[in-house]
């Protein structure tokens, strides 16, 4: 199994349909698998074999695309970095991963003591008829799928060719990806659900239109529209962008996928978004180490929108307790999976490679509760629990409380230091108009218990969020120390009586 060949079946049964889109120019599959080859060769040339670790630090472009697929094709290893990195992180990166190789922008700065090439200037096509033949076991590796520990240096899960391909299918099955698709393709390929998605369409046999980030909302829109994509991938913080766009009809209405993942969507903007923005919203939940784990599909947002869905295909999902225990339905406990696409290898800043599974199961670090008909709950990242005089709270239940207010557009609840009690809980609002202190804290005592009521709420023009689009809750933890973020709008002082 290697990835490329799947595109050189392509070329052959249908080399004269366009693959990748990107302004004004069209690359059949046949010209794909060409120019994938010629890149191939031309880095075996250059000494790079499997095994070898490449870096990519690139800008959306068809090239970065094939680029995937050309690596995959010598059985190097692909090491995702992002263009916007300054030099040091690069070379830092490429350090603890042990890079043999980095490939850049022609106008990048040069990362100190790393091998390089350029894109369009020393990067170049040569004769594949010099390729050896394709590597194609299933346990060559093919990525090294970046995240951030608590630390925040970079670790990540070493996928193989063969995991990757069995996201591919659990895709494909699941969600329904084919090759009548049209995918747009608007995040950047540095981050997995960016890159997932492209190589994914590409496998199919899709076309993949290329649309370089950032978006404007009416930029975002208009895109959508002119581009006839059937299916486009965006993070909860770009739909929320859209709402105030909605006149009438729907803003994107030729969609029939509309794929969303990163942060969880509260009901009420849910059906918000189904209403105005496109009614074939698909939630997806997975993790850089294991792919998928969840899907909401379009039909059950109804009735589940406030879970994540079902497992996906082949996936297997616990909720365990401290002992590793399988809890009761209904009850909150750590969440853990297990499938053919979970990678079972890691590296961390260090460049030390251990096991990421325990007992063959991933843990990637998620509180959840699972229904008896097997819908999962999430309840929040295990190191965000607050612990409340010795309560556990669960910010996710809070801020879904909170959504319920029309006028508050997003909301964030972290843990704030405190000497009576440990942690109280903090509210991060951000609202279309201003609410009253009374209105904030009479709806939340009349749908949470005393002890999971705000002591604090904060009224901010936006939440900080990481590059990825995703929240950022370290930046508000760190912003609940100085006290002076945003505007307190309510401060409830320590009592006794909330713990009753």
């Amino acid at each position: 199994m290697n990835l490329a060949s799947i595109l050189r079946c392509h070329a052959d049964s249908h080399g004269d349909k366009t693959a990748i889109e990107f302004h004004d120019i069209r690359i059949s599959y046949l010209e794909l698998w060409q120019r994938l080859q010629g890149y191939a060769a031309y880095l075996h040339e250059r000494g790079i074999g499997p095994g070898d670790r490449v870096g990519l630090a690139l800008k959306e472009h068809p090239s970065h695309l094939i680029l995937h697929y050309a690596l995959a094709r010598i059985g190097a290893v692909i090491l995702p970095l992002d263009q916007r990195w300054t030099s040091t992180e690069k070379a830092g990166a490429a350090a603890a991963f042990k890079a043999k190789l980095l490939i850049l922008e022609e106008d990048a700065d040069t990362p100190a003591g790393h091998e390089t090439l350029r894109l369009n200037q020393d990067l170049q096509q040569a004769d594949p008829a010099r390729l050896p033949a394709i590597p194609d076991h299933p346990d060559l590796a093919l990525l090294i799928s970046l995240s951030s520990g608590t630390t925040g240096r970079p670790k990540g899960a070493l996928v193989t060719h063969g995991q990757m391909y069995q996201r591919f299918v659990s895709q494909w099955v699941t969600i329904g990806l084919n090759s009548r698709d049209r995918f747009l393709a608007l995040t950047p390929m540095f981050f997995g659900a960016g890159r997932s998605f492209s190589m994914a369409f590409l496998a199919a046999g899709a076309t993949v239109i290329i649309e370089p980030p950032p978006h404007e909302p009416e930029q975002l829109v208009a895109a959508v529209n002119k581009s006839g994509a059937t299916a486009t991938f965006m993070v909860p913080t770009q739909l929320r962008g859209l709402l105030p766009l909605h006149k009438d009809g729907l803003l994107l209405p030729r969609l029939e996928k509309l794929l969303i993942s990163g942060a969880a969507l509260h009901p009420p903007e849910a059906g918000e978004i189904r209403r105005r923005v496109n009614p074939g919203i698909i939630g997806y939940y997975a993790s850089s180490e294991g792919g998928g784990i969840s899907v909401l599909n379009t039909d059950e947002f109804d009735d589940y929108s406030h879970t994540a869905g079902r497992a996906t295909f082949r996936t297997e999902v616990q909720i365990v307790d401290g002992g590793d225990r399988p809890v009761k339905p209904g009850e909150t406990g750590r969440l853990r999976y297990r499938g053919p696409g979970v990678a079972d290898r890691f590296i961390d800043a260090d460049g030390t490679e251990r096991a990421t599974v325990q007992g063959g199961w991933f843990y990637p670090g998620d509180l959840a509760e699972k229904t008896a008909g097997g819908h999962i709950i999430l309840r929040g990242r295990d190191k965000d629990v607050i612990n409340r005089g010795g309560v556990n709270v669960y910010p996710a239940e809070v801020e879904a409380v909170l959504m319920q207010l029309p006028a508050i557009r997003e909301a964030a609840v972290v843990g704030e230091a405190s000497e009576k009690f440990g942690q109280t809980v903090t509210a991060f609002i951000v609202a279309d108009k201003a609410i009253s202190p009374d209105a904030l804290n009479r709806h939340c005592r009349q749908r949470l218990a005393p002890y999971k009521v705000p002591s604090r709420y904060v009224s901010l023009d936006q939440l900080p969020e990481k590059a990825s689009g995703k929240l950022d809750k370290q930046a508000l933890v760190k912003e609940t120390l100085k006290k002076t973020c945003g505007q307190t709008i309510f401060n409830q002082a320590d009592n006794d009586s909330l713990l009753k």
